[in-house]
C-alpha cells in the first residue's frame, strides 16, 4: 500500500503534497488535542475504587446572596457521618500543608498530607514496600512516595529510616512506601503521617466556620448515593456544634454538604474556583482537535473530488484495455488509502515533536501513548481513505469510454459540485476564523490580568512564608528585624495578608443592625501598608504611638481596638464614603466588644482575577501570630541577587527552617499563566486550521483557473481587461472567506462573552479583535490565490483559448 502511495504522488504533484501536509497537519492537531482531553479526563482514575471514592464540599445556599461551594470544610460533621448514614463504608480527614521537612543533613519544606489512621482504606495506593494494615496504624509513622523517598535517603529502600518533620522535636519512623501517582493527579501524597494529637484540639476540628481541610468518604454501594447525598443537605441543623441556629441559617442557608465523585474532583474544583482545570476549556481543546481533523478531511475530499474528474481520460483508457468497474473501485479505493496512511504518517511524526512544546505551555507531562495513537490512526485512515476514495471511484469508474475519449475537455462537474466545494472552503474559513477570534480576545485578556492595577505594588516585593514555622513564633519581629538588615532591603514587615493568603473571615456588622457581612480579616505588624504599596484613602494607619493600634495579641484587644478597612468593606456596610467610615464602629459575631475604624484603604485583590473582591479588615499587632509571612520591598538589586542574599541570610538566623519565598509577581502570574498557555494553544490551532484552509484554497483555485483559461481567453478577445480579469477571479475565491466571517463572528462572540463572563475584571469584548482576524484570513487567502490569479489574467488571449 506505502509503494502505491509513494508511486502516486510524484504524477499528483502539488495535489499529493497539498492533500499530504493538509491532512497530516490536521491529523497532529486532532491527536495533540485528544491526547490533551484523555490526559484531563483521566484524572485520578489511577486509584483502585475509585468510582466509590466522594469529595464532601460545604454547599452554601444563604437567602438574599449567591450561592456557592467550598472544598475546604470543617471536620465537626466527620464523627457523624457513619453514625447518620450506615451505608458510608470510611470517612477520611486530610490537611496537607508544607511543612520543614529533615532528614540526615537534608532539610527541605515539602508539603504534607496529615490524615486518619484508616487513609489506605479509602485511598488504596499502590504500596512499593511496607504493609498497608500497619502503615498508619498509629502516631510516629510516616508513608513516603518513591519520589520523596529518593530525594530524602537516596533510595527506595527507607522503611525503618527516620525523618523529622515541623521541628516537632520527634522524629518519625518510615514505615512504607508508596508507587508514585501519575503526573495527572489530584495530589501526589508524598509525605503522609497521622494527625499529631495535638492537632486535633484545633479549630478546624471542632467549628463549623475553620475550613482547613477535605473529607472525604468512600461508598461501596452506588444505590446508597441518592439518599446519603439528600440527607447531607441540611447536617449542619442536625449537628450545629455550638452554632447557633440563626448563625446556621445565615451561612448555609438552605445547602448544607454534598457529594462530588472523585473522577469530578478535578474539574469541579476549577469550576468553583479552588484549582484544577477547566472543563468546559478542555472540551474546547477536544473540539478544536476534531474541527481540525474535520477541516483537514474536508480540504483531502473536496481537492481528492475537484482533481478527480482530470482522471477520466485515463479511466476510459483503463475500461477500453480491459479494465472492469471494480478493478477500477479496487485502484481508486487503494490510492487514496495509502495516501491517507502517508498523511496520517506525518501527522503522527508531527505530534510527537509537538508534545514537548504542548507540555510546557499546559504544564502537562503528557506522553506520547501508542496503545491510544496507533488505534485511532489506524481508524483515520481507513474512515478518511474511504470517504475520500468512494466518490472518484464510483463516479468516474461509471464514465462510457467513447463519450469521454470524444469530448474536446474533460468532465468539470455541476454546478451543485461546485458550490458544495465553495461551502467547504466557507467552514474550513469559518472554524479558522473562531479560532483566531479566541486567540486574540483570551491573550488580550491574560495581559491585562497581567498588568491590572490590584491596589499593591507588584515589583520589588517578596514574601517569605517559612516564617510560618511553629518554631519561630516567639522570634517573628526579631527575624524580621533581622531581614531588614539584609543589603538591598527597603522595609520588612509581617502579616497574614498577602497575595492569594487571605485565610481568616468572619462574619460582621455595625452596632444595633442584624445585618451581617462576610469580611476576610488578618493582622498587620508595623511597616506593612507602606511595604505593600497599600493607598490611603481616608483617616489614617496604623501608628506604633497611639495606644490602640498595635496589640501584642488578641487577647489585649476591648473595646475601641483600632482597624482598618477597605473601601469595599466601607461601601457592604452602607457608609456613604469612606471618609464617613472613619470613626464609626464595627463587631465580629464571635466578640462581645466593637472595634473602631481609623483608617480606609483603597481595594487590594490578593486573589485571582476570577474571584470576586472580597472587603478586608485589618488588626495592628505587635506581637507574634499564626500563619504570618515576611514581607519584604527591596531596591538596587536584581530578583535572582536579593532573593540569593535574603536566603543566606535566613540560612544563618533560621538554619533549621528551610527558606521558602516568592516574589508578589510570581504568585499572581499563576491566575494568568494557564490563560495565556490556552490562548497560546488556540493560537496554534487557529495558524494550522488557516493552513489547512489555504492548502485547500490554493489546489481548488489552482484547479479552478486551469479549467477556466478558455473562458479567460474569449472574456480578452470581448475585450476584458487584465484588472478586470484579475478582480472577477480574486473576487470569486475570496468570496467564500467573507462569507465564513458571517458564520465565524457570532459564533466566536457567543464563546468569548460566556468565558469573559468568568472573570469578575476583564476587558471589554471589542470589534477589534473580530476585524483584526477576519483581515488576516482575507490577507493570506488572498496572498494564496494571488499568483495564479495574476499569471492567468496576463496570459495572451491565444495561449489561454489554446490552453482551455
Amino acid at each position: 500500500m506505502f509503494a502505491s502511495g509513494f508511486g502516486i504522488l510524484p504524477r499528483r504533484g502539488l495535489y499529493g503534497a497539498l492533500n499530504l501536509l493538509g491532512l497530516g497537519l490536521g491529523v497532529a492537531v486532532f491527536l495533540t488535542m485528544m491526547l490533551i482531553v484523555r490526559y484531563e479526563y483521566e484524572y485520578d482514575s489511577y486509584l483502585p475504587g475509585a468510582s466509590h471514592i466522594y469529595q464532601v464540599d460545604d454547599d452554601l445556599r444563604p437567602a438574599g446572596r449567591a450561592p456557592y461551594e467550598n472544598s475546604w470544610i470543617s471536620f465537626v460533621p466527620v464523627p457523624f457521618m457513619k453514625q447518620d448514614f450506615p451505608e458510608i463504608n470510611q470517612v477520611l480527614r486530610i490537611i496537607e500543608t508544607p511543612m520543614p521537612v529533615r532528614a540526615g543533613p537534608v532539610l527541605e519544606q515539602d508539603m504534607v498530607t496529615l490524615t486518619d489512621r484508616n487513609f489506605m482504606s479509602v485511598f488504596d495506593l499502590p504500596m512499593l514496600e511496607g504493609n498497608k494494615a500497619t502503615a498508619l496504624d498509629g502516631p510516629g509513622k510516616v508513608v513516603l512516595s518513591a519520589t520523596m523517598a529518593r530525594k530524602y535517603f537516596g533510595t527506595i529502600h527507607a522503611i525503618g529510616r527516620r525523618m523529622r518533620i515541623d521541628n516537632s522535636g520527634e522524629d518519625e519512623i518510615v514505615s512504607a512506601i508508596v508507587a508514585d501517582p501519575p503526573p495527572n493527579a489530584t495530589s501526589d501524597f508524598g509525605i503522609i503521617m497521622v494527625f499529631p494529637s495535638a492537632w486535633l484540639e484545633k479549630l478546624p476540628f471542632h467549628n463549623w466556620g475553620s475550613q482547613w481541610g477535605h473529607v472525604w468518604v468512600r461508598i461501596d454501594d452506588p444505590r446508597a448515593v441518592p439518599r446519603i447525598a439528600a440527607g447531607l443537605r441540611g447536617f449542619p441543623y442536625r449537628h450545629p456544634a455550638g452554632w447557633t441556629e440563626s448563625l446556621i441559617r445565615f451561612v448555609y442557608g438552605d445547602g448544607g454538604l454534598t457529594l462530588v465523585p472523585l473522577h469530578a474532583v478535578h474539574f469541579h474544583n476549577a469550576a468553583i474556583g479552588e484549582g484544577g482545570v477547566s472543563r468546559r476549556l478542555i472540551d474546547i481543546l477536544g473540539l478544536v482537535g476534531l474541527a481540525a481533523l474535520a477541516t483537514a478531511i474536508v480540504n483531502y475530499v473536496n481537492l481528492a473530488t475537484a482533481r478527480a474528474a482530470l482522471r477520466a481520460r485515463e479511466v476510459a483508457m483503463r475500461k477500453v484495455l480491459g479494465a472492469t468497474r471494480r478493478a477500477l473501485i479496487g485502484r481508486f479505493m487503494g490510492d487514496a488509502v495509502a495516501l491517507v496512511a502517508m498523511a496520517v504518517l506525518v501527522g503522527l511524526a508531527l505530534t510527537e515533536l509537538s508534545l514537548r512544546w504542548v507540555n510546557m505551555l499546559g504544564g502537562w507531562n503528557i506522553a506520547f501513548d501508542w496503545t491510544y495513537v496507533l488505534p485511532v490512526s489506524v481508524l483515520i485512515v481507513l474512515i478518511v481513505g474511504i470517504v475520500a476514495g468512494i466518490y472518484p471511484a464510483l463516479v468516474l469508474s461509471s464514465f462510457r469510454p467513447a463519450a469521454v475519449l470524444a469530448a474536446s475537455r474533460m468532465p468539470a462537474g455541476g454546478r451543485v459540485e461546485s458550490m458544495l466545494r465553495s461551502a467547504l472552503v466557507v467552514l474550513q474559513f469559518g472554524f479558522a476564523i473562531v479560532l483566531a477570534v479566541c486567540t486574540l480576545v483570551m491573550t488580550d485578556q491574560a495581559a491585562f490580568v497581567r498588568v491590572m492595577d490590584r491596589g499593591i505594588a507588584k515589583d520589588g516585593v517578596i514574601v517569605i512564608d517559612a516564617l510560618a514555622d511553629s518554631s519561630l513564633t516567639a522570634r517573628q519581629a526579631e527575624i524580621v528585624r533581622r531581614l531588614a538588615d539584609v543589603p538591598g532591603v527597603r522595609s520588612a514587615t509581617r502579616s497574614d495578608m498577602y497575595p492569594h493568603h487571605t485565610i481568616d473571615s468572619n462574619l460582621w456588622r455595625r452596632p444595633g443592625s442584624d445585618r451581617r457581612i462576610s469580611v476576610r480579616w488578618g493582622r498587620a505588624a508595623p511597616g506593612y501598608f507602606e511595604t505593600i504599596g497599600a493607598k490611603l484613602v481616608a483617616g489614617r494607619l496604623f501608628d506604633e504611638h497611639q495606644g490602640n493600634d498595635y496589640h501584642a495579641g488578641s487577647e489585649q484587644e476591648g473595646a475601641g481596638t483600632s482597624i482598618v478597612i477597605s473601601r469595599l468593606t466601607a461601601e457592604r456596610f452602607g457608609f456613604a464614603s469612606p471618609e464617613a467610615a472613619v470613626g464609626q464602629e464595627l463587631r465580629a459575631d464571635d466578640t462581645a466588644h466593637n472595634d473602631r475604624i481609623i483608617g480606609v484603604i483603597d481595594d487590594i485583590r490578593f486573589g485571582d482575577a476570577h474571584d470576586p473582591m472580597s472587603p478586608l479588615l485589618y488588626f495592628g499587632r505587635s506581637g507574634s501570630f499564626d500563619y504570618v509571612a515576611a514581607i519584604i520591598r527591596y531596591e538596587g538589586a536584581s530578583r535572582a541577587e536579593e532573593m540569593a542574599r535574603l536566603r543566606s541570610a535566613w540560612a544563618r538566623i533560621a538554619p533549621d527552617v528551610p527558606f521558602s519565598a516568592r516574589e508578589v509577581t510570581d504568585i499572581f502570574a499563576v491566575d494568568f499563566r494557564a490563560d495565556w498557555s490556552y490562548g497560546a494553544l488556540f493560537g496554534i490551532g487557529s495558524a494550522v486550521a488557516i493552513g489547512i484552509a489555504c492548502l485547500g484554497l490554493f489546489g481548488l483555485s489552482s484547479f479552478n483557473v486551469s479549467r477556466r483559461q478558455h473562458e479567460i481567453g474569449v472574456r480578452k478577445v470581448l475585450g476584458a481587461g487584465r484588472r478586470q480579469i484579475l478582480a472577477l477571479l480574486v473576487g470569486e475565491f475570496l468570496r467564500p472567506v467573507l462569507i465564513a466571517n458571517l458564520i465565524a463572528w457570532p459564533v466566536a462572540w457567543l464563546f468569548m462573552s460566556r468565558w469573559l463572563s468568568g472573570f469578575d475584571q476583564r476587558i471589554a469584548l471589542t470589534p477589534w479583535p473580530f476585524v483584526i482576524a477576519a483581515g488576516g484570513a482575507a490577507l493570506i487567502a488572498l496572498l494564496t490565490v494571488l499568483g495564479q490569479t495574476v499569471r492567468a489574467a496576463a496570459n495572451p488571449p491565444a495561449e489561454s483559448l489554446r490552453a482551455g
